[in-house]
């Protein structure tokens, strides 16, 4: 296994699979992942200011420039304060005032959750490059620990109530992506660390019971499997379907 500190520019435009590519097929297919068209949303990118400011705390201003308050973007004075704000930032990316107020608020917030604090000790987003049945793999963690036995990942949150967490974890396939990192690291422990991107920005633990990491390594599994099958053979899958007619179509059935 090759382990290095790369840039994600660097780890993203590996032609290994990475877990966020594998939860891409299980939601849709090898074919939806081949052909989408990856564009950071402004939530993507609040969440990578996040995970800088939490585990990378002395490079954050180095990479980001706070802009001043600016009430109207529209007026003149708006334009002429961004105009000033984007001279003196130097290439830095520009962080609105904002945002730059929620990542403090959030930042308080971990400080004073002691569990968060312990689980975001380790070793900070190093990448591990290695093969998986043959097939070239990846994995970022954000924290791992190899001394206490675990890893750890940083997620912004609209609410960090155990419920809310659990429709995310399905959504978002966080399931696949633990038992994935888990598997191809060989620990046993992984931990979400949550933090809510509004009001009253609460910072949360959590932990995934068996079962569900049962589930996400089925899913893993077979999305590696079809990615497998297009890597090796060529062959682009679509959508997995219980049932299929002998023409080859998809059947659909009145009951689910």
């Amino acid at each position: 296994m090759k382990i290095i500190k790369d840039s994600n520019d660097q780890y993203h435009s590996s032609k290994s699979i990475s877990a966020s590519g594998l939860k891409e097929i299980s939601k849709t297919s090898v074919y939806h992942y081949l052909n989408k068209v990856r564009k950071e949303t402004d939530s993507m990118i609040f969440g990578t200011a996040v995970h800088t400011a939490l585990l990378e705390s002395e490079t954050f201003y180095d990479i980001y420039y706070p802009m001043p308050l600016i009430k109207d973007l529209r007026t003149k004075e708006g334009k002429i304060l961004k105009a000033e704000a984007e001279e003196k930032s130097d290439g830095k990316i520009l962080l609105s005032h904002y945002d730059h107020e929620r990542i403090k608020h959030i930042i308080q917030n971990f400080k004073k959750n002691k569990l968060a604090q312990e689980y975001s000790k380790g070793e900070i987003e190093l990448s591990h490059y290695t093969e998986y049945d043959g097939v070239g793999v990846r994995v970022r963690p954000d924290i791992i620990n190899h001394v206490s036995g675990y890893i750890a990942d940083v997620k912004t949150c609209q609410s960090a109530s155990p419920e809310s967490f659990r429709l995310d974890v399905f959504e978002w396939k966080y399931h696949l992506q633990a038992a994935f990192y888990m598997d191809i690291l060989n620990f046993d422990e992984f931990k979400f660390i949550c933090c809510e991107v509004n009001p009253p920005y609460a910072v949360v633990v959590h932990t995934l019971d068996s079962e569900f990491i049962e589930i996400g390594r089925k899913l893993w599994k077979q999305a590696f499997m079809d990615w497998k099958d297009y890597h090796v053979a060529g062959k682009i899958k679509l959508f997995h379907h219980d049932n299929i007619c002998e023409d080859g179509s998809y059947l659909i059935s009145f009951k689910r």
